[in-house]
């Protein structure tokens, strides 16, 4: 939990960082007097969800609200299990080389410009600037958090 600090003494150990700023500040005023100075100690947690509720809503503000996102997201996951699915199964099916080539069309003309727009600075994922590491670590902690509900249940 947060800390407050009124006056350079930390007055209270377990203070809600939610806290909108004016709140504090008449909380202050009121119990330490109209000329004391304050400043909220986050910890590290605290300080990194205050950061992603800043990027998230510049994000809704700036881009799109989380239901477009999402569909966003939706519409992209079934582009390519379809591609995917219709380049695994022509693939299995393929008995030359040039039958194997041709199974990759479909998929090509879908995504095959993605790579040329990445490379050429037309384009960059959020994973990219996240970063990889980061991104999987996200992965597996919420697939491992839902599988633990589903399995609770």
């Amino acid at each position: 939990m947060a800390k407050l600090i009124v006056n350079g003494q930390a007055t209270e150990q377990f203070f809600d960082a939610s806290m909108p700023q004016h709140a504090v500040a008449q909380l202050v005023a009121e119990n330490f007097g109209e000329e004391s100075t304050f400043s909220v100690e986050l910890t590290v947690d605290e300080a990194l969800q205050q950061s992603r509720a800043v990027v998230r809503t510049q994000l809704e503000q700036q881009v799109a609200d989380t239901e477009s996102l999402l569909g966003t997201t939706s519409d992209t996951v079934h582009l390519l299990l379809n591609e995917l699915s219709a380049f695994v199964n022509k693939l299995s099916a393929a008995q030359t080389l040039a039958e194997m080539r041709a199974s990759t069309e479909s998929l090509k003309t879908a995504i095959g410009g993605v790579e040329t727009k990445v490379t050429n600075g037309e384009l960059s994922f959020p994973y990219q600037t996240k970063g990889q590491s980061d991104v999987m670590t996200d992965i597996i902690a919420r697939a491992n958090g839902v599988d633990a509900v589903l399995k609770a249940q």
